[in-house]
């Protein structure tokens, strides 16, 4: 073997050994944990790809990534060498730590996942046909998880879709996000705590066909639409709307007595009847998001072409961060009276507001047509304080608060 050939081969097994680490797999439950109980779920997955026969490379990587994303104490190696050393103790201090716990439908789906990714041993699923008895999952269970880890294996959203109508009562709430979001489409998670829409290639997802959206929290992530009604959020406590390709031509977005807004890493465009209405909302935050060729037009008095805050007196806090506002527009259709088209970006009504930053913003192009003050937030309210930083105007806007 030439000198060069081993130097690529090194090379190549270093790639080997710290692929988990560039791909980690993030299960939140399991991180959360202290080390002693991330160690049983470790040993015990190492336990099931180890009997009787050595693992798989493919079941490492998995147990491996599993590790990095929950960044894991000890190495593969470590857990590896203590699972060959289990004993009746070991057992039942697992079974007695995750027999309540969520954890154990994961545990369940992570074993299922590793024996039939390859051709396990008959052993091997009756090691984890015996763990799954004791740590008390009942039949029900057992088929949804299956159907569940069969998803994951074959990477079939449809399969997931098919899966999710199995859920039973205390498996309905759980989230398989990390598990599926390199391949799945669609409605992850739909529970009255948590509604979770996502798209993994980026496609084109219809929002309305989900809504409507009172869940606790409500997250749509990664997905390319274009509005075809207005989409209305109500009660919910915590709204996040990040990495999206959004076009609302006469449609927006309604937030109604919501605690948190956050939009953020977004391309938003051609909302031509505002981006957002406003009421009763604690919080909005808006980041490092595009806009172009949003506003709204009226015939008369008019304030806030992207976003409008409405009648509201229990708002905390409006924070514009590292945006580009391209095209934007307040606008009134003629040029006569005494009526106003300001507030580029925000028009607020109501009577008192926390704090208000605009932060390292970029404003091209963006207008208030027809009598307008020029200025890209408008605020007929008190604030606590008003923080105005770093941000660029080229056009007509001369001016950041009104």
């Amino acid at each position: 073997m030439s000198t060069f050939e081993q130097q690529i081969d090194a090379v190549r097994a270093y790639f080997k050994e710290h692929k988990a680490e560039r791909y980690p797999f993030e299960n939140p439950y399991l991180r959360e944990k202290e080390e002693y109980i991330q160690s049983l779920y470790y040993r015990m997955l190492c336990a099931l790809v180890r009997y009787p026969d050595e693992p798989d490379d493919m079941q490492v990587l998995y147990i491996r990534r599993l590790m990095a994303g929950a960044q894991a104490e000890h190495t593969f190696q470590d857990y590896m060498k203590m699972a060959l050393d289990l004993d009746t103790d070991d057992i039942n201090e697992f079974i007695s730590a995750f027999h309540e716990d969520e954890l154990r439908f994961y545990f369940c789906v992570d074993g299922l996942v590793l024996l039939s990714a390859v051709q396990a041993h008959e052993k091997a699923y009756a090691l984890l046909s015996e763990l799954i008895e004791l740590l008390g999952i009942t039949k029900d269970e057992l088929r949804y998880l299956s159907a569940i880890a069969a998803a994951i294996v074959t990477q079939s959203s449809q399969a997931f879709d098919s899966a999710k109508a199995l859920a039973t009562r205390f498996t309905k709430n759980l989230s398989f996000y990390p598990y599926i979001r390199g391949f799945y489409s669609g409605l992850i998670t739909d529970t009255s705590a948590e509604r979770h829409i996502y798209s993994a290639d980026g496609g084109k997802v219809s929002l309305n066909q989900y809504g409507p959206y009172t869940a606790k929290q409500v997250v749509i992530e990664n997905i390319s639409c274009v509005l075809d009604q207005d989409i209305e959020f109500a009660g919910c406590e915590e709204v996040i709307i990040r990495n999206c390709i959004l076009k609302g031509n006469e449609y927006h977005f309604e937030f109604l007595r919501v605690g948190k807004v956050i939009i953020e890493n977004c391309e938003i465009s051609d909302f031509s009847n505002r981006f957002a209405y406003l009421v009763d909302t604690n919080n909005l935050f808006v980041q490092k998001n595009r806009f172009e060729n949003c506003g709204c037009c009226s015939d008369s008095d008019i304030r806030g072409g992207v976003f409008l805050i409405g009648d509201n007196n229990a708002l905390k806090e409006i924070r514009f961060t590292e945006n580009e506002f391209l095209n934007c527009y307040v606008a009134r259709t003629e040029h006569k009276y005494n009526y106003w088209a300001t507030g580029i970006i925000l028009g607020y009504n109501s009577y008192h507001i926390e704090k208000i930053s605009v932060l390292n913003n970029r404003f091209y192009g963006c207008e208030c047509r027809n009598n307008g003050s020029y200025a890209a937030v408008y605020i007929y309210a008190s604030a606590n304080e008003t923080v105005e930083e770093d941000n660029i105007c080229t056009g007509s806007v001369t001016q950041i608060f009104d």
